[in-house]
């Protein structure tokens, strides 16, 4: 084989798994999520529970302007969500932090900052991790952390397990921050309502009034399913088995 045709097959192969990547990611089929819990059993993508419960979180709040309209929807479904709350944000909005605990709702961490940790040493990455959970008042368990971005280092993710945190991703998310068709976060999340799944949503990214308009029917799909929505620490609590942390472990993610 000459070297033109070995540099072909290596960029044919190349695109089709970066697409086949696309696919999976996108459509997120029931059948692969074993496969990513096996590879990643340093965070909790879905909890195993006979109870008819779902987990609904919103990250990257709070926004003056959409964490409350969020909050009227939810209140006007019966439902709790988890906020996985920015620390710079919430600073700046104390009042609306408390409107979320006061709402009933639960309030979890995603960093200080609203950009990746990976660039952070593990002083920084500490330091943002407490800084957070400082201002958003996260004091007691379950403590929940999320990664902006879903994703950090291993070790980064064995630091927050050290304090005390569970680290989140989900089982439904619709690429909101990218903005895609209403029809297609209803579609990516109605399929994916099953007891223990944790959905993943945004209102605190630029524009999530797509997000905003998806969410009653959302709702109303997982009630017709007979499911509940709770926060992430009430679905936990639901579980008598909760992940352990392992020796060595790797990182995981979800695109943003």
């Amino acid at each position: 084989m000459n070297i033109r045709r070995l540099t072909i097959r290596v960029l044919a192969t190349g695109l089709l798994a970066t697409a086949g990547w696309q696919i999976l990611s996108w459509t997120q089929p029931s059948w692969a999520f074993p496969i990513v819990e096996s590879l990643t059993p340093n965070v909790v993508w879905r909890v195993k529970t006979d109870r008819p419960l779902v987990a609904l979180s919103f990250d990257d709040g709070p926004d003056a302007e959409h964490t409350p309209q969020v909050l009227d929807i939810l209140a006007a479904h019966h439902a709790k969500a988890t906020f996985f709350l920015i620390g710079e944000r919430a600073a700046r909005h104390p009042a609306l932090v408390r409107r979320i605990r006061d709402s009933g709702h639960e309030v979890g961490n995603h960093y200080f900052v609203n950009g990746a940790t990976l660039g952070h040493t593990d002083r920084d990455f500490v330091g943002y991790l407490e800084r957070t959970e400082w201002v958003a008042g996260i004091s007691t368990p379950p403590k929940l952390f999320r990664p902006p971005g879903g994703v950090a280092w291993p070790r980064q993710l064995r630091l927050a397990r050290d304090r005390g945190y569970t680290n989140v991703v989900g089982f439904a998310y619709p690429h909101d921050p990218a903005h895609p068709p209403v029809w297609y976060i209803e579609w990516l999340v109605e399929k994916n309502l099953q007891a223990g799944a944790i959905v993943i949503l945004h209102d605190g990214i630029p524009d999530p009034t797509r997000t905003i308009q998806a969410l009653p029917h959302i709702l109303v799909a997982g009630q017709q399913k007979g499911l509940r929505f709770v926060s992430v620490g009430t679905l936990l609590d639901s579980s008598a088995t909760l992940p352990s942390l392992p020796s060595r472990s790797n990182g995981t993610g979800h695109p943003q």
